[in-house]
């Protein structure tokens, strides 16, 4: 249990969000309430709305949280300038992958989250942004063919997302080889 009220607060807000996401997982996005959310967590609606103004408050902060977004941020923000530009994507989706595989929850409420839509599509956007850069400047480098960046990153991550949720995984590193034979 935590010490200080920063710490018990933080405490509280994962454990509202662990509950929001079993819910949601259970009964859908658009199928759960505050309550049943709150009820899961063991607090009241009340308190449940110190920590989130609405559900979909809850959603976005879940999609941004715990979602691949802060995983993506940190494997780009390494230096791979000394590795392959196939090896760097064929990780990348690598780790996309597993987190879909191990979160099978996220993944219900990423696809069935029509009550945030605005906030997912800032989500996928800005994940299909940082792919994109990455692959323009490994173009720039010469590495990679020239070739539009923006379509890549999205056939990327979207073949690996279908392919998880519809229980035929992608071979990421085959994917990624089809995209980019041979680097160039």
């Amino acid at each position: 249990m935590a010490r200080t009220r920063r710490e018990q607060a933080e405490w509280r807000r994962e454990r509202l969000l662990d509950a929001a996401l079993r819910t949601f997982a259970g009964k859908g996005v658009d199928g759960a309430s505050v309550k049943d959310i709150a009820e899961a967590a063991g607090v009241t609606p009340g308190l449940l709305y110190r920590y989130f103004e609405s559900k979909e408050a809850l959603v976005e902060t879940l999609l941004a949280e715990r979602g691949f977004l802060p995983r993506l941020r940190e494997l780009l923000a390494a230096d791979h300038q000394e590795r392959p530009a196939t090896e760097v994507l064929t990780e990348l989706l690598g780790a996309f992958d597993r987190l879909l595989a191990d979160n099978a929850d996220l993944v219900a409420v990423f696809f069935g989250a029509t009550q945030a839509r605005a906030a997912l599509a800032e989500l996928v956007g800005e994940g299909r942004r940082l792919i994109a850069g990455f692959l323009a400047a490994r173009v720039a480098a010469g590495e990679l063919r020239p070739h539009d960046t923006a379509t890549a990153a999205t056939t990327l991550f979207a073949a690996v997302a279908i392919g998880r949720r519809t229980g035929s995984p992608v071979d990421v590193a085959g994917l990624v080889d089809l995209l980019f034979p041979h680097g160039r």
